[in-house]
Formats: C-alpha cells, structure tokens, sequence
C-alpha cells in the first residue's frame, strides 16, 4: 500500500497518460505502468480514453480492461460517443468523465474528487476546446464553475488536475493563464503529439500543451501510415486502420513531496516527462 502522503516526509505518486488509442495503445499502457510500479508504487493513474476502442470511442469491455491495470479514472474528449456504451458508461460509471463543457443536458460528470486508497485526495476536470472543435460551451467558466465546487466540497482536493482536450496550442496556453494559481496541474490531449513545453506558470500550475498519445509509433496519430496517407493524398476516404508494430508510452509522472514539517503546504511538486518506445504490439 503507498505510503500515506499526508504524513510529513512521504510522498505520492500520479500518472496522467494522453490518448491511449486502440489495442496497441492498451498493451503500451499496461508496460508503461509495469515499467514504473517497478520504481515505487503509483498512487493515481489518470488516462485519457477516448480513442480506446479501435481508435475510435470506448466500450465498457475496454474500460474495465484498464481498470484491471489500475487506472483510477478516465477523460475523454470529441469521440467519446464513437461507440455506443459510451452513453450507458457515463450513467452508470462515475470513474468515466466527459468534458464538463459539453450541454448540461449530455449525461454524466467532467469533475470528480477521487480519493485514493491513502486518503490523498485528487480534483479531476475534463475540458474540450472550442478552436478548430465542435461547438462546446465556455471551457473558460466551465473552469471556474470546476474550481468553485472544488472549494465547496466537505473535502477539497490535494491536488487540481485539468484535461484540456483541443486542438489550438494559444487556446490551451490561454487557459493556462486563467488557471494559473488555481489548478495544480492543466495538461493537453487531442493531437496525439508530445509537445515540448512542460512549463511550471508564474503562479505555480505545471502546464504541458499536450501528453501525446500511448499507443503505435508508426503511424498518422495512431492511423495506419497506407491509409492515411492516401486520403491526404488523394482525397478518397479510405477504411480506417489502427497501425501496428512499436508502441510509444507518453505520460506524465507527478510526485507531489510532503514537506518535512508539517504546517498547511501543500508540499513540493515534481513533474517527470515521459515518452518511451518499445518493440511490443505485434
């Protein structure tokens, strides 16, 4: 059992992982975890969904999939409805999140309080973008309205963590400064490459524009190269293929470090950058 990271000295560990897409992105997930528990035990592990059934959407089978590897809780984003137990699964599974902006009449939640087997206790927030997106509303005061219950819980979070799940890297920076101070953590989904720019904010918020995604290296964001290239090429939709071959697992790994002496801080954060390719997935 990890250490509880309310006492003094002792710390907790949490993994966010970026769009885990299809089969390959699912075995990639479970070496990734396998490779890091090795270290020292995880104590949260977030992921993003969406694209965990055939790169497209997710259904209860591969949800529990993960969970069966630890995974805590999921976000999603834009394809979240590609398959159609995603409905079902936001009713019935509060570990599933949906982008807290979609209309107030879409079932489910995109914040949560999820208090882990130590008592630590991690406020999760799914956003979606609106530039070069689907309509949604405010992610802005969607934010706030995340932040605000957050405040008002019987037992706020240790630690704030916010998926942005868009397309816009300015629209991603933008909410980083409305965040700034506020949330402990803003990381980007959606375009399925690791950006360069794990950035700790004048206030204190660590923000990556996006985690990349977890699933075949070779490939046109997580598309067999064949297909996709021949659509841009020619314009002609071609059947969608999830590619093969070498994974990629990327990943943020935070530790937040309990300070020696006690005294209402909430402790030191460190933020590890992972991305880390291997010969498994067929």
């Amino acid at each position: 059992m990890p250490a509880d990271p309310g006492e003094p000295g002792h710390s907790v560990r949490l993994l966010f992982v970026g769009d885990v897409f299809g089969r390959p992105g699912r075995e990639a997930l479970s070496r990734g975890i396998a490779r890091l528990v090795r270290e020292a035990p995880l104590d949260g592990i977030f992921i993003n969904g969406e694209n965990l059934a055939g790169g497209r959407g997710l259904t209860a089978s591969k949800v529990e999939e993960c969970y069966r590897l630890g995974v805590t809780a999921l976000t999603s984003g834009n394809h979240l409805f590609d398959q159609k137990d995603a409905e079902g699964l936001l009713v019935s599974d509060p570990r599933l999140l949906r982008p807290e902006n979609f209309s107030a009449a879409c079932p489910g939640t995109g914040h949560r309080i999820f208090t882990l087997a130590s008592g630590y206790r991690v406020g999760l927030a799914n956003l979606i973008g609106r530039t070069f997106m689907a309509p949604a509303d405010c992610p802005f005061a969607a934010a706030d309205r995340v932040l605000s219950d957050f405040e008002k819980a019987p037992a706020p979070p240790d630690f704030v963590a916010v998926d942005i799940h868009a397309e816009a890297t300015g629209e991603k920076q933008a909410l980083a400064f409305h965040l700034d101070g506020r949330a402990d953590l803003l990381y980007g989904t959606h375009t399925h490459v690791q950006t360069n720019d794990l950035t700790q904010y004048p206030k204190g918020t660590w923000f990556l524009g996006d985690v990349g995604m977890t699933g075949p290296r070779w490939s046109i964001v997580g598309a067999d190269p064949a297909s996709a290239l021949s659509k841009y090429r020619t314009m002609v939709p071609r059947p969608f293929r999830v590619a093969e071959g070498e994974t990629l697992f990327c990943a943020l790994l935070v530790t937040v470090v309990r300070p020696a002496q006690s005294g209402g801080t909430k402790g030191q954060v460190e933020v590890r950058l992972l991305r880390e390719a291997d010969g498994g997935g067929g």
